[in-house]
């Protein structure tokens, strides 16, 4: 517990040092005691608008839509990278998805497949993938 508590002390007495460019000047800015934790610094870097660049990009309904099957991509992969590019859409409807992964696949029995029933859910999607590729 003590040398936790050392390595805390000694991390936040030589974190500055290890800054250089524009994170460097950024953090100059800060009083010292105004950040108490690291949480509160992880907040104000990401939500100063210096650093707005660095932000993760939240995705919409276009970015799934544009999704398509890569020549020479497997099923597989490329349904692991339709599905984890969803993620990061914010309010995303499911039939959305499912229409859209159906056209962004190649002409062929899995294609055939999801145009007979159509699923209706992210969930019956990936069953229905799942089943394809056993």
């Amino acid at each position: 517990m003590t040398s936790l508590k050392l390595d805390e002390i000694f991390g936040c007495t030589y974190f500055p040092t290890t800054l250089d460019g524009n994170a460097g000047t950024w953090f100059k800015t800060h009083h010292p005691g105004n950040i108490y934790n690291f949480a509160q610094l992880k907040y104000l870097f990401l939500t100063e608008s210096n650093f707005v660049q660095l932000r993760k990009y939240k995705g919409d309904s276009h970015s799934i839509i544009e999704c398509k099957k890569k020549e020479g991509e497997s099923v597989r992969d490329y349904f692991k990278r339709f599905i984890n590019g969803t993620l990061d859409v914010p309010g995303h409807d499911e039939g959305l998805i499912v229409g859209a992964f159906t056209s962004g696949i190649s002409p062929g029995p899995l294609s055939q497949n999801l145009m007979g029933k159509k699923p209706n859910t992210r969930a019956k999607l990936n069953e229905k993938v799942e089943r394809y590729l056993r």
